[in-house]
């Protein structure tokens, strides 16, 4: 009985993960984004800011910042049904440069570049506990970019994964509170990009 509902459990999570939408996202290519999570792009953002009112998410804050980043190359995807959507989301960002130059001889100065680069962002020290090379979604994106840091806003941690597209160095970010969600956050952010077409 006891194995049947750890078996119950594991397809529920995994319907739950797996569930998908197909869109074309701003940078060109197709992306699967999980069915709980609704991206935010300029065309839609008034109507999607619409479902968080009252979740004491700033508006109006939230609604100047998206408009801002969304014209400079960054996607926003937020949860639907996690407790702060603000703490659970997920950017896509990319700019100009090629990732097939990291090699395992040159991770260790770019992970100490990324993680000096994050704290002055947030004007104070971030701990980065995991910077790495990862073969993960080889042979598509190789090699891949994995860090697990604090992160910068309201989300305790951050997941992130670089992968090279046409579009360009094209980042992967998820914020997360706990080891729960972050596992969670990390599961969508991998699958998104196994589904890049």
């Amino acid at each position: 009985m006891k194995k049947l509902i750890i078996i119950l459990l594991i397809i529920f999570w995994n319907s739950k993960v797996f569930s998908k939408e197909e869109i074309r996202s701003i940078f060109g290519f197709y992306i699967t984004v999980p069915s709980n999570f609704i991206a935010i792009q300029n065309q839609n953002l008034d109507e999607l800011l619409k479902k968080y009112k009252g979740s004491g998410i700033n508006q109006d804050a939230l609604k100047k910042f998206l408009r801002g980043e969304t014209s400079q190359n960054i996607e926003y995807f937020f949860s639907q049904d996690m407790e702060d959507p603000e703490k659970h989301s997920i950017n896509i960002g990319v700019r100009k440069g090629d990732i097939k130059v990291v090699n395992s001889n040159n991770i260790r100065n770019l992970c100490s570049a990324a993680k000096n680069e994050m704290s002055k962002i947030a004007g104070k020290n971030i701990q980065q506990y995991s910077c790495e090379l990862t073969n993960k979604f080889s042979p598509k994106f190789q090699p891949a970019i994995f860090y697990y840091r604090d992160g910068l806003g309201n989300a305790k941690f951050q997941i992130a994964y670089q992968i090279q597209t046409n579009a360009g160095i094209t980042s992967f970010t998820a914020g997360c509170n706990n080891a729960r969600t972050c596992e969670l956050m990390n599961g969508y952010v991998s699958e998104m990009i196994r589904s890049i077409r």
